[in-house]
């Protein structure tokens, strides 16, 4: 064990500085010689860390560190113990057997936060009440069939269902669903009192199981309010099946499934096609195997790499799910039932979601905090699995002296990390939290005047999801947290926000919108095909990540770059003009999300630029799709042209031997023709 180590390099985005390192029970922390600066790196945010011996041609041995929260950093010693010390050191430290002893438990607040004490910021009851339930909504009745857990174990132990439906009825439906993980109230709507209930997926099996008391169950939640020809709208209720449909289909052959619709013959049901948390998570280390060597370069991320994430197509799916969920519910005056496998990560995504387009409130602060608290917390994410707060030795490599640097376990911890026989500890991580909260980032950037709060806020959550700070985001459940006695001996998370409220709160919010036209201007509906990089969250700016042309978007290229390859690109249209529309050269189509040039995060002049910003997407639809890459110099993409509505047939082989930038997927889905917009080429 060591303490501190002097005359150490730390090394990020290829920026050198010398000083100290501090190994603390809880942090590691880097002083720099000469000043006061000091860099704090939690254990549990540490998600990879390689270790190389000493080496005679470079001088030093490193240690190299990826974090949670996207830093990439690197340290440099000059002898080869000095490392291992602080190697094994920080392994020890990091590895600990329980979630007693992470930091929350010993983490000691200033002041400030001391005079708070938000773990009762929701209220199940109270919450209940605020939506109607047994008052203005009489048709749901508040249950403590769960209150000892012994019901359903990761369910919250206060529930909502229908008044007709008694407490014995409940407990023989609980037997057909996962977990017993029974369909209970989520949310009712003000403005016509429909719902959205959550589940799990029904134990159908290859017999084709049913229960005939989850039948009336269901039925009883669609009964609660019936609309019939509102505004021209047809109640159409919904029971939407979160997975793709050969996975659902696929828990069969496991004694579950998803219900058999000649049973359910009052209501539609869609499947959503929200992948897995294994495909999460792969596609979570391919963005972070695209950013692999930020500590040692300062370029930006592997552009190929982030468009083989598909990462952005998954936030996609996930809004388009709860659009449709929240146009049920407000147009056609509908229930929604919404479940996944086991119904804590899928459906808490999609829940949440229509919730924040629905009701303004869980758009200001506080709201937000108690749909946090309700739909993830309560209802049994699974905090501990999913975050990997528990860190493995397995996490911590040793490189051998004689392996070459393309054997590098660092280089191919994006494929070794998170999956793989040798790391089946941690085979229930994902990213499931995190894309939600890009998910409200983006409806955020599409409606900046509706939300209480701004980015910094979504992405100071994220940070202590994995800091294990506060005891919010601790244990599986609510009945572990209970066990663990984790609101005595922890602090909440919304203490840290509670008390820096100012610094959160979004200037552009307007109240005022909500209240026009009696309210319905307060249900929001953001567009899922428009979606941009969260680039704040990566540590990146807005051109590492996004899209940059001559009219403000279109390549990760800057606006110089293009303009220094357009005789380039023209050369090039004429020179593959065989290949394109002769009959309308003039049309061609090309997306973009908008992105324009910018500081990166919380950088002086945001605000500005997202002023800027928004004047810019009002005409987004006529933006050129023009991109320069700055190292070939190649233009990497260029429209499909049409020819009477249709799009030329194009193999995705053709698009990457055209250069076609990989970075935004709706490059490749708006050239494809899979949209109706048309984008005009003004350059040509």
């Amino acid at each position: 064990m060591v303490n501190q180590v002097p005359n150490v390099q730390m090394v990020r985005r290829g920026h050198h500085v010398t000083g100290t390192i501090h190994l603390t029970t809880h942090h590691l922390i880097f002083r720099e010689d000469g000043t006061n600066r000091e860099v704090w790196i939690c254990y549990p945010i540490m998600a990879y860390v390689e270790r190389r011996p000493f080496s005679a041609f470079t001088g030093f041995s490193p240690i190299r560190m990826r974090c949670r929260d996207f830093s990439f950093v690197a340290f440099h010693f000059d002898n080869d113990q000095d490392s291992r010390d602080v190697f094994e050191t920080v392994q020890g430290l990091a590895c600990v057997p329980s979630v007693e002893k992470l930091y929350a438990y010993f983490y000691n607040p200033g002041s400030a936060e001391k005079n708070v004490n938000s773990w009762n910021i929701y209220d199940p009851v109270r919450e209940f009440q605020r939506m109607g339930v047994g008052t203005t909504v009489p048709t749901w009745r508040i249950t403590d069939v769960n209150r000892d857990y012994e019901f359903c174990p990761t369910y919250p132990s206060v529930l909502a269902v229908p008044a007709s439906i008694s407490d014995t009825v409940l407990n023989y439906a609980g037997k057909y669903r996962s977990k017993a993980r029974i369909p209970a109230l989520s949310y009712i709507h003000r403005l016509n009192s429909c719902t959205i209930t959550r589940c799990a997926q029904p134990l159908v099996g290859l017999k084709q199981n049913r229960s005939a008391q989850d039948e009336r169950f269901i039925h009883a939640i669609f009964q609660t309010t019936q609309v019939e020809n509102a505004y021209g709208a047809r109640q159409e209720n919904l029971i939407a099946d979160a997975r793709p449909t050969t996975n659902a289909i696929a828990q069969t052959a496991l004694g579950a499934g998803s219900e058999n619709m000649e049973n359910y013959r009052f209501a539609r049901k869609v499947y959503l096609g929200i992948d897995n948390i294994h495909v999460m998570r792969e596609s979570l280390n391919k963005i972070y195997e695209s950013m692999k060597d930020s500590d040692i370069t300062p370029l930006p991320p592997n552009k190929e790499l982030l468009y083989k994430s598909s990462w952005l197509r998954h936030i996609s799916t996930v809004m388009e799910g709860a659009v449709l969920m929240a146009d049920h519910i407000h147009y056609q005056h509908s229930h929604v039932l919404v479940h996944c496998s086991d119904g804590w990560d899928r459906t808490a995504q999609l829940s949440s979601l229509a919730q924040i387009f629905l009701d303004p409130y869980f758009r200001t602060m506080d709201g937000f905090m108690v749909l946090v608290e309700k739909e993830w917390v309560a209802f049994g994410h699974r905090f501990l699995e999913r975050s990997g707060h528990l860190s493995s030795e397995k996490t911590f490599v040793k490189v051998a002296e004689n392996q070459s640097q393309t054997q590098s376990a660092f280089s191919q911890m994006g494929s070794k990390l998170m999956g793989g026989k040798q790391n089946a500890h941690l085979k229930y991580t994902a990213p499931i939290f995190h894309q939600f909260l890009d998910c409200v980032y983006q409806v955020m950037r599409q409606f900046p005047d509706r939300f209480e709060f701004g980015e910094r806020f979504l992405r100071r959550l994220l940070y202590h999801l994995y800091s294990c700070q506060y005891g919010t985001f601790l244990h599986n459940c609510q009945r572990e947290r209970l066990e663990a006695r984790v609101a005595e001996q922890t602090h909440s998370v919304w203490d840290y926000f509670v008390v820096r409220r100012k610094e959160f709160t979004n200037p552009k919010y307007n109240p005022a919108l909500d209240n026009e036209d009696k309210g319905t201007n307060a249900v929001i509906f953001p567009d899922p095909k428009k979606i941009r990089w969260w680039h704040e969250v990566f540590g990146r700016t807005e051109e590492e990540m996004n899209i940059v042309t001559l009219k403000g978007i279109g390549s990760t290229a800057t606006a110089a770059a293009a303009v220094a390859t357009k005789k380039f690109y023209n050369d090039y249209m004429e020179a593959t003009a065989n290949v394109w529309e002769t009959s309308a050269p003039e049309r061609r189509t090309g997306a973009a999300p908008p992105a324009p040039a910018g500081a990166g995060p919380d950088a002086a002049g945001a605000d500005e630029a997202d002023a800027a910003d928004d004047g810019a997407d009002a005409h987004a639809d006529r933006r050129p799709f023009v991109s320069a890459d700055p190292l070939s110099g190649k233009f990497p993409s260029a429209g499909l042209s049409r020819a009477g509505g249709q799009d030329m047939p194009y193999p995705v082989e053709r698009f990457a031997s055209m250069h076609m930038d990989p970075l935004d997927s709706y490059s490749l889905r708006h050239s494809a023709g899979t949209t109706d917009e048309t984008y005009i080429d003004e350059t040509r």
